[in-house]
């Protein structure tokens, strides 16, 4: 049985809309977990959303600000007994994050970190979240809190990819951080190029079916690499092999060119503009990649 392009579309709005409930609230509970000055009226504590967070991953420094950390600004709800000690423990693991990942000069080091990137200062649960976007100091951060048509956007994976520390990854293994699927095939080896990307496994995801979605790895330089999964029958007859390369170097792009020490836009945005995926289209305002910004 196949699936009509609308029914896919139709899909993964589905898909999305569960996953923005499910990150909204999760937002609110990561809000009210630290005191700041600059909390506006609304609850939205906008110091909190654009503060820069500094870690390291396979020796590798990465800047990027608290809005965009999935585990951290997007808490999951808590299903406890005890919510108010669940609530306690969760502020107090923030509080030690964020103290210790302040400093550039000695980031923090981590083996993996979930990196969401979407339209920051579209919340309807909070109206006050648009003034994040003029604090966020980076300018991929900027363009993206509020364009959802931005070249970076739509280039990237439409929800979220995780970077890590790739000798911790194990494939064969399962369950495991790859996400496989347990359906006897073996897995595909891990990239040993820097910027090839690979799909390892089909992914485990609720409702696809066996061959449908597929965990995707790129090594971005030594042992850092990101994951993340692709699927069949993209936008525009996309297929996740063609998928797999495009996003794993926009991943590439992204991390060199926007997470590392110095920001480099101008070739970030570039590289963004030529790895669109098929269909995209330009926002109300004009072209992002219509000419120099």
């Amino acid at each position: 049985m196949t699936m009509t392009r609308f029914g896919r579309r139709q899909g993964r709005g589905v898909i999305r809309v569960v996953l923005r409930a499910m990150l909204l609230p999760g937002l609110c509970i990561a809000l009210s977990s630290c005191g700041s000055d600059e909390r506006s009226t609304t609850g939205v504590d906008v110091g909190l959303l654009s503060t820069d967070v500094h870690v390291s991953i396979a020796q590798h420094t990465l800047t990027l600000p608290f809005v965009a950390l999935e585990d951290y600004a997007y808490r999951s709800q808590s299903f406890s007994l005890d919510r108010r000690r669940d609530r306690e423990t969760a502020a107090n693991a923030l509080k030690q994050f964020l103290r210790k990942s302040r400093d550039p000069g000695a980031p923090l080091a981590i083996d993996r970190l979930s990196v969401v990137v979407r339209t920051y200062g579209w919340n309807d649960a909070h109206t006050g979240q648009p003034k994040v976007c003029p604090l966020l100091t980076r300018e991929w951060a900027r363009a993206v809190c509020d364009n959802p048509w931005s070249a970076i956007q739509q280039a990237l994976p439409g929800d979220r990819f995780r970077l890590l520390d790739l000798r911790r990854l194990r494939i064969a293994s399962f369950p495991g951080g790859a996400n496989c699927r347990d359906d006897g095939k073996p897995r595909q080896p891990l990239p040993q190029r820097d910027g090839q990307a690979v799909m390892v496994c089909a992914a485990m995801v609720f409702g696809g079916r066996d061959d449908q979605f597929h965990t995707a790895v790129v090594r971005i330089d030594g042992d850092l690499g990101a994951i993340w999964t692709v699927w069949r029958h993209g936008r525009n007859g996309e297929t996740a092999e063609a998928m797999t390369e495009r996003e794993g170097r926009a991943i590439v792009s992204f991390v060199k060119n926007g997470l590392a020490e110095r920001e480099d836009w101008p070739a970030l945005h570039s590289d963004m503009c030529r790895l669109r995926r098929p269909g995209s289209v330009d926002g109300p305002q004009g072209a992002d990649c219509g000419g120099p910004r």
